[in-house]
């Protein structure tokens, strides 16, 4: 679940043997609301015992999936998510001024390693407007402000759940990934080297984590 897909394909590029997969990208709601977002979903998945794999923002996705009883998830991957407003800066994303990102006026070596660990992972900068570039201002806007307004939720997660967090990551904090360590029954807690897009950061470490819980935990 990643705004357009694009951002995946590092990762998809890592799979190996015979994979069934289903990107579904946050443009395909109608709903802007996570709650709303996960009633899709489960119309979408009806039936079938799912993996799912939410990035960032999706993690508030997935938290609602996990609590309607019309998903069979059989293991939940968190990927830097965060389940409340993942900073202190984070409440007023809202007003980030779109125009000038979309212009690349910011350098890329900055966004490099906001983003990405480090300051030379120039292709990824350009996945990024890429991915960025196909997304209206009005949707990024509605996303912006959810993650502005999220709330500690209190609801526990049953399922079996995997975080992998990443070494560097400047968009979330420590204390919005501690609230995944009170909410979830079943956790296992992974660190990767490299920043807050880890799975475009370090795909193959990605993919090897996940890979191994897949075959041993489930």
């Amino acid at each position: 679940m990643d705004g357009t897909g694009l951002l995946f394909q590092p990762l998809i590029q890592q799979f190996d043997g015979d994979i069934d997969y289903e990107i579904i990208p946050l443009s395909s709601f109608n709903a802007n609301s996570p709650f709303d977002q996960a009633a899709e979903l489960a119309h979408q998945l009806t039936g079938e015992e799912v993996i799912l794999l939410a990035e960032s923002y999706s993690g508030l996705i997935a938290y609602e999936a996990c609590q309607r009883d019309d998903i069979n998830i059989a293991h939940v991957f968190f990927i830097a998510s965060f389940l409340e407003r993942p900073s202190m800066l984070s409440k007023f994303s809202r007003l980030l001024p779109l125009s000038i990102v979309r212009k690349k006026i910011i350098p890329t070596a900055v966004l490099s390693y906001l983003f990405f660990g480090n300051i030379n992972n120039r292709p990824m900068v350009e996945l990024f407007y890429q991915s960025l570039n196909l997304g209206s201002d009005e949707s990024l806007r509605l996303r912006l402000d959810v993650i502005s307004r999220a709330t500690l939720p209190t609801k526990p997660i049953d399922q079996n759940v995997t975080y992998i967090g990443a070494s560097r990551d400047w968009l979330v904090s420590n204390a919005a990934v501690n609230t995944f360590k009170r909410l979830c029954l079943n956790m296992n807690q992974v660190t990767v080297q490299g920043g807050h897009f880890i799975l475009q950061s370090n795909p193959q470490h990605c993919w090897q984590e996940i890979r191994w819980i897949i075959n041993t935990k489930n």
